[in-house]
């Protein structure tokens, strides 16, 4: 698809995207500075923020979203609060998803005024063929005009670049092509899988590898930039919402923080490779954007204390909830459907 850029984004969406920017970059730091206290394993949204964002703000509540273990700020732009997110950090008995009994960012949700998340898995790319799974749902029951939705329903797999080389993603991405399922499987390309570099790891991008599927559309977008992921997000998301179609988005973005709380930076990558990725951080580039147009300084300057403010708040309050007792596990299991 060609990306044809021409909707200017309202000032009022990009000061709610710098809000959102600036609580993820105050989490990720809460947490590197505690990290005695966040021991479970977590990875952030730290140089992902533009493309996640501009793909949250395009759900309606009856749209699905699989988001993969760095995708924080899509459950933020989808309306989850941090102290949600912190609980399931923590492990705590409150965590919205799994009662504390699922790693950092793997969500699920059936909340009525959000879109809905199925169980994720911690292995990579496993989200792939359940996910398409759900879109060949949906195309089910409105080719058998089974129910009416509002919306026609866009499902979005997220995932990162490096799973692409994994064989169920392949499986995934064929059968959505030739069963021509309403799906946007948005894959972020940080140039690094887990410790190693996209040379190392692969031949080809995400866009390259998909040109071969017949059926299957393809974008590109700059992830970093929230301007041109939101317009490119609104082009793709509309294009499988009216022609019900499969497309790839291929997101080029960076990689600020680790690539968990347990394969670290200093690890395995070097002063110049860091400093390369920081001078492309979505939030920075937000932020000239926005004084670029106008809007004053200081009101930037509030809106990030103000999120650090919230953050510890939350981070507080997370710290001190309870933890979940043995005897719950199996009622959390077997809950009864709402």
């Amino acid at each position: 698809m060609e990306n044809t850029l021409h909707e200017k984004v309202s000032q009022d969406i990009l000061l709610k995207a710098y809000n959102h920017m600036m609580l993820a970059k105050a989490m990720a730091d809460i947490y590197e500075e505690n990290r005695n206290i966040t021991k479970y394993v977590h990875s952030t949204s730290r140089g992902h923020e533009a493309i996640q964002l501009a793909t949250a703000y395009q759900l309606k509540k009856e749209d699905w979203v699989s988001p993969y273990y760095r995708d924080e700020s899509i459950l933020l732009g989808i309306g989850f609060e941090p102290y949600q997110l912190m609980l399931q950090l923590l492990a705590k008995a409150d965590d919205p998803f799994s009662g504390g009994r699922s790693y950092y960012s793997h969500p699920s949700s059936r909340d009525e005024d959000k879109p809905k998340i199925i169980h994720q898995s911690s292995a990579t790319g496993m989200q792939t063929i359940p996910t398409a799974g759900v879109a060949q749902g949906i195309k089910y029951i409105q080719d058998f005009n089974l129910q009416q939705f509002e919306n026609n329903p866009v499902v979005v797999c997220s995932l990162g670049d490096n799973s692409v080389t994994e064989g169920e993603v392949s499986e995934a991405l064929q059968f959505s092509a030739l069963h021509q399922l309403p799906i946007i499987f948005l894959v972020q390309d940080n140039e690094w899988g887990i410790s190693v570099t996209k040379e190392e790891a692969r031949t080809c991008d995400a866009y390259e590898f998909v040109a071969g599927f017949t059926g299957l559309s393809r974008m590109r977008v700059d992830g970093t930039d929230f301007v041109e992921s939101f317009e490119v997000m609104k082009k793709a998301v509309d294009f499988v919402r009216t022609e019900r179609k499969p497309l790839v988005v291929c997101a080029k973005t960076v990689l600020i923080g680790h690539h968990t709380s347990g394969v670290r930076r200093e690890f395995y990558r070097d002063e110049e490779d860091l400093t390369k990725h920081r001078a492309k951080d979505p939030g920075e580039i937000l932020r000239n954007h926005l004084l670029e147009s106008g809007v004053d300084e200081e009101l930037l300057k509030q809106i990030t204390k103000k999120a650090r403010l919230e953050a510890e708040e939350a981070f507080e309050k997370a710290k001190n909830a309870e933890d979940p007792k043995p005897e719950t596990v199996m009622q959390h299991v077997f809950a009864p459907t709402p």
